[in-house]
């Protein structure tokens, strides 16, 4: 019984909503070819409506309010430099609020929504560069060599804090897989182990490579896989740096097992669910031909 009251009194809400929008609507009066395009063009330029409500998180419930904010300000003059200046500073805000700092805070923090940029600190700076605030503690020029120097460092030490404990796990797994029997490590960390030597040639760094391959992480969660499809082909100098280094030790007709740390794989990136930042990734590779 409830729950149709509920749905009940949301139908009649939604109604009123849209009696609502539609009281505030003017009647068209499509005498001449003029009245016609501008009716066209206000139908045409409504259609962006719909978008904006979605990238702001408004739905129907709010149309109203925003037909009543539109009807105000179309119907401003616009010798009115005053009014307009306010509305126009509202609507920056409003984007800089709603759109910039959530996407800043993602360039920032990845997917740690318990940090944020500092929105007081932004409102400070914007508006000392609008006064041309001689006390101000950047320049542009100085502000934008800043924000690229130190985005980066940002980003790297949230994902450190977020990813500490995988981090630890992964080096952890290396460390321990140095002792199984038949792995060798290189100096740069990439560990491996020869299932078949073949009889071949070993390709160069700049070859392209015929192989059948499978990638899992340590978790035993494959991520990549050619099985049951045909062989693939890469070129050695556009591949992970584990793969560039590995492949070369191979000559053809062989197969071995790479144990890829992540800074020879995708480091702090996040590639899918089954490579998480600071992922050591494990290949059996089975080289097959390098194509001349």
């Amino acid at each position: 019984m409830k729950k149709s009251v509920s749905v009940s009194l949301f139908l009649v809400l939604v109604v009123i909503a849209l009696f609502s929008c539609t009281a505030q609507v003017p009647k068209a009066d499509l005498k001449t070819a003029v009245d016609s395009i501008s009716y066209a063009q206000g139908i045409m330029y409504a259609s962006q409506v719909e978008q904006i409500f979605m990238s702001l998180g408004l739905d129907s419930a709010n149309k109203a309010d925003y037909i009543k904010g539109f009807k105000e300000g179309f119907a401003r003059n616009e010798k009115d430099k005053k009014a307009i200046a306010i509305e126009v500073g509202q609507w920056f805000g409003l984007q800089y609020s709603t759109q910039f700092v959530p996407y800043f805070n993602q360039q920032l923090f990845g997917g740690d929504s318990t940090q944020t940029m500092s929105k007081k600190n932004f409102l400070a700076g914007y508006l000392a560069s609008v006064v041309n605030d001689s006390t101000a503690a950047f320049t542009v020029q100085d502000a934008q060599a800043y924000s690229m120097s130190t985005t980066e460092l940002i980003r790297k030490a949230s994902i450190e804090r977020q990813y500490a404990e995988p981090k630890k796990e992964n080096e952890e797994w290396l460390e321990k897989n140095k002792s199984e029997e038949g792995v060798v490590v290189l100096p740069s960390g990439l560990q491996y182990k020869v299932v078949t030597e073949g009889k071949g040639a070993k390709p160069a760094a700049t070859d392209v490579v015929k192989v059948n391959y499978k990638g899992t992480n340590i978790k035993d969660e494959v991520f990549d896989s050619n099985e049951g499809s045909d062989p693939r082909q890469f070129s050695l100098n556009g591949v992970i740096k584990g793969w560039t280094e590995g492949i070369q030790l191979m000559p053809v007709g062989s197969k071995y097992i790479f144990y890829i740390p992540s800074d020879l794989a995708y480091g702090e990136q996040e590639r899918s669910a089954e490579i998480q930042p600071f992922s050591t990734l494990i290949f059996e590779v089975e080289l097959l031909e390098i194509i001349k």
